[in-house]
């Protein structure tokens, strides 16, 4: 196998690094690109997290003992890999047979079990990898709906046509970098709250207080970058699997995603109060990095946006529950600040008036 790019999350601190993958004998090598350091997997070792399809990132586990995951953008690696290893297996669920299905339904009890016994958080990521895309659409819609009622139901919506086709654009010009299985919904919410949010199934939620907060378009496509980060990696999806338990299990092998909907009052409360975990900020800011890069928009924008989020810490502004879950603010904007190379508007003057102004 010829040398592969891809990106290696160490799980435990949610640090991404850039690296080379090529098989070696009988070994997955994998070199780092900053200082060359080089692990070897085992390729009998190495396990399928979620279910591939075509024109989507692969990832891949070595074990369950070895919390790095192996993020893998070129397809070919695996049918490389699937050529050398017996016990690795593409799962692949566009045209389900009858005994594929049989293995799902085989799997997701295996995932129940491994639940009640080890705990959720170790089932979380698996479980959400196998929800279909359709339930997923369900539970967003839900979230997004309880959003609404619990933070913007007396502003109502900002649905400025102009505004919303500009952000619009935005998102897919930044979604159109990254292999993904969502359509993108974004939701404007007349409220001066200063935040954003990512629900499942590829429903964004802004709020005015983000807009007018921002420095400029470019800190808001930093922002909606990073929620599209949240979208792609599913931990909304996660998040529903560790805050209902067993039951969103249960919902997800049956189909019946009613009692999931059901608790959206408490997802979303739990979205906009605590947000997600450190690791999954760490990854979708990774994300928001390669979007901005990919696009040549400035990461100056969400530079400035952290360090004025850095400024309201345990402040007036609604963000102290919420930024206590998350990474330090002033660290993250000097991460983003030595890795983002983009050096053009993220829209034009026109644009960016057009989304000040859908409020109105």
């Amino acid at each position: 196998m010829e040398k592969i790019s891809a990106t290696y999350f160490d799980g435990e601190l949610g640090i991404a690094s850039s690296v080379t993958i090529q098989s070696v004998d009988h070994n997955l090598r994998i070199q780092f690109d900053s200082d060359r350091h080089i692990i070897d997997w085992p390729i009998d070792d190495l396990r399928l997290t979620e279910e591939v399809h075509k024109g989507q990132p692969v990832r891949l586990r070595r074990s369950r003992q070895d919390p790095g995951r192996l993020v893998v953008e070129d397809g070919r690696a695996v049918d490389d890999l699937l050529r050398m290893s017996r016990r690795l297996r593409r799962r692949d669920y566009r045209h389900r047979a009858a005994t594929k299905r049989a293995v799902f339904w085989v799997g997701m009890l295996g995932l129940a079990v491994v639940a009640v016994w080890r705990g959720l958080p170790l089932a979380a990521e698996p479980i959400a990898s196998m929800v279909p895309l359709k339930w997923e659409e369900a539970l967003g819609r839900a979230v997004k709906k309880q959003v609404f009622l619990l933070i913007g139901g007396k502003g109502g919506t900002c649905d400025g046509v102009a505004g919303h086709r500009a952000l619009t654009r935005l998102v897919d010009r930044l979604g159109g970098t990254m292999k993904h299985r969502y359509t993108f919904r974004i939701t404007v919410i007349n409220s001066d709250f200063v935040n954003a949010a990512a629900a499942p199934g590829g429903y964004i939620i802004i709020f005015r207080g983000l807009i007018d907060k921002s420095t400029g378009p470019e800190a808001l496509a930093g922002v909606l970058a990073h929620e599209i980060g949240h979208v792609i990696e599913r931990h909304g999806t996660e998040n529903i699997v560790k805050i209902l338990g067993l039951s969103a299990i249960l919902s997800t092998m049956t189909g019946n995603t009613s009692g999931v909907v059901g608790e959206s009052t408490a997802i979303a409360t739990n979205l906009i109060a605590k947000g997600y975990s450190r690791d999954a900020e760490r990854e979708a800011d990774e994300i928001a990095i390669r979007m901005l890069n990919r696009t040549n928009i400035k990461g100056a924008g969400l530079v400035s946006f952290f360090q004025w989020v850095a400024t309201k810490q345990g402040s007036s502004q609604g963000l102290g529950a919420y930024l206590s879950t998350h990474p330090d603010s002033m660290t993250r904007a000097a991460r983003i600040k030595s890795r983002t190379t983009g050096t053009g508007p993220a829209m034009s003057d026109q644009e960016w008036q057009a989304v000040k102004s859908m409020c109105r």
